[in-house]
């Protein structure tokens, strides 16, 4: 995919994505709380670094935005916390009760310093 995206890119275009990943130096249990609250791929080892390099990308940064995550993951808590009640009423309860407890999840282990959400960029060179 990375690949690809330098083809379509004119040069000197830039590609950025976000990525979810478990944050380094965990202990086996660390990781595996990380595993259960973020994402499917969270465990995958991707250097994504390493990878913008290699698929011909310069100028690679990674920016730690793990901050505007936990800001977002409390906001989608608070409004389903907030639609609870109409929520209910058009879900089976479980439904909404299993949302919560996974939002909760999510908060907590970020605010815990298990999952980081990085901002990768890499430029397509100009030649």
């Amino acid at each position: 995919m990375l690949r690809a995206s330098r083809r379509v890119l004119r040069p000197g275009g830039r590609t950025a994505f976000f990525t979810i990943v478990v944050a380094p130096g965990l202990s086996p249990a660390g990781r595996r709380r990380a595993a259960q609250a973020g994402p499917p791929a969270v465990t995958s080892r991707g250097r994504y670094r390493d990878m913008l390099w290699s698929a011909g990308f310069v100028e690679v940064e990674e920016q730690d935005v793990t901050a505007t995550y936990l800001d977002t993951a409390r906001a989608w808590l608070r409004g389903i916390e907030e639609a609870a009640d109409d929520l209910a009423a058009i879900e089976p309860p479980r439904v909404v009760a299993d949302r919560l407890t996974r939002r909760r999840e999510v908060v907590a282990a970020i605010e815990s310093g298990l999952l980081r959400r990085s901002l990768l960029l890499g430029v397509r060179p100009r030649s």
